[in-house]
């Protein structure tokens, strides 16, 4: 007798998709693109920094926690036995993404590879599936708020007592034979510190209990969340000028860093040793986990989400399938961005010497029509990519599962 599905077949949120493709496209250019640029003017950010950097990578964490809670019922998460199955298969796929992170860690790229970060946030995100909606947004938002103190206080003592402190850019498959740096790098010293960054998942996996089919929660996303990373922006801009203090202090440790205090700010780079002073508190910096950068970067995603949703159902409604069509490139590479996320780092590997001349920025247009067109022929055949469709099927199997279309 074949076996019966333990879970209906649930339709994707376009606009879900098409967020993940931005967000891959933006962290493919913080990969190959310069963050800072010196020219007559001094250092400066480059547009690059100035849209994606901490950012991109922020929204490629939500967006995981909303695909979790789209995976496991939505706005009625599931219970019982099949919150059960969930969770195992929740945990395959964790233990998937982190191997396959391993193995692109120990590339040569020079990229933060996120993989084996995103698989530990997918296996503590697998605890919370069952709480409401309610509690889940209370827990999110104590995080982002609570977390970076703790990240402040810990981060001297793991920095003292574990040597080395950090696996380098990102963790590989060597650094599984010294567990102590591995754990430190991925919970506290590492470009996305687990502690701070579940923060994300949790915001994400509310997100997803929420109707983003609905209009007007779409539109409360948007708003909120363009809201909270403008307010959150000012706010540090204020505490910043109003006390010429911190600008001095702040200044002089970028510089010791070869970088000017505002383009530091913008990009993320030479932030080294700000963590150090109090006046970190006040930054909003990428990959600084400073408590209103992280306020920031969640309003920028909630924002983006929110009018891409709002963006794929008025295409959908004003023309029907041409609509959805459109967004195809988008919405196709977004729904394989594992996938393209590992295959631009092996590119990036393999074709480093030959492409070492190349200008950057038209090195970065041919991944970006590269990855577009394989979203649009992956949308054509109806197909997932091919390492979303293996953990797909392991994890499905994993749980006693038939496959079924997930996020």
């Amino acid at each position: 007798m074949p076996r019966q599905r333990t879970t209906a077949p649930t339709r994707r949120v376009a606009g879900v998709d098409v967020a993940r493709g931005l967000a891959l496209l933006g962290m493919m250019g913080t990969h190959i693109m310069p963050l800072t640029l010196t020219g007559s003017h001094g250092t400066e950010a480059t547009w690059v920094a100035l849209l994606f950097a901490g950012k991109a990578s922020a929204v490629f964490a939500i967006l995981a926690g909303v695909g979790l809670g789209l995976l496991t019922g939505g706005s009625t998460p599931h219970s019982g036995a099949r919150l059960g199955s969930d969770r195992r298969s929740v945990a395959v796929r964790a233990l998937l993404i982190t191997a396959i992170g391993l193995a692109a860690g120990s590339l040569d790229t020079n990229v933060a590879v996120i993989l084996v970060h995103y698989g530990l946030l997918f296996l503590i995100a697998s605890a919370f599936l069952g709480l409401r909606l309610r509690t889940l947004w209370c827990i999110s938002t104590g995080w982002l708020l609570l977390a970076p103190a703790l990240w402040y206080l810990l981060l001297p003592w793991v920095q003292t007592h574990v040597e080395p402190a950090t696996a380098g850019a990102s963790p590989g498959l060597g650094d599984v034979l010294r567990p102590a740096t591995l754990l430190a790098d991925l919970f506290v010293t590492g470009y996305y510190p687990v502690l701070v960054w579940t923060g994300f998942v949790l915001l994400g996996l509310a997100v997803g209990r929420c109707r983003l089919q609905l209009p007007p929660v779409a539109l409360a996303f948007t708003l909120g969340g363009a809201g909270l990373a403008v307010g959150a922006r000012m706010l540090s801009d204020q505490l910043l000028a109003s006390h010429p203090g911190a600008v001095q202090a702040l200044g002089a440790i970028t510089r010791d860093n070869g970088l000017p205090l505002d383009a530091a700010l913008a990009s993320g780079r030479g932030l080294a040793g700000i963590e150090a002073t109090p006046w970190w508190f006040a930054i909003s910096a990428p990959h600084s986990s400073a408590p209103l950068d992280l306020l920031h970067v969640a309003g920028t995603a909630l924002a983006v989400l929110g009018v891409c949703q709002l963006v794929a159902m008025a295409l959908a409604a004003l023309l029907g399938g041409v609509g959805e069509a459109l967004l195809w490139p988008l919405s196709g590479a977004g729904s394989a961005t594992l996938t393209l996320y590992t295959g631009h780092l092996v590119a990036l590997d393999l074709l480093g010497t030959a492409t070492a001349g190349m200008p950057r920025l038209g090195l970065y247009l041919w991944f970006v029509v590269v990855a577009l067109l394989v979203g649009i022929a992956l949308k054509w055949a109806g197909r997932r990519g091919p390492l979303e469709a293996a953990v797909h099927t392991l994890s499905e199997a994993a749980a006693g599962r038939s496959a079924s279309t997930a996020h």
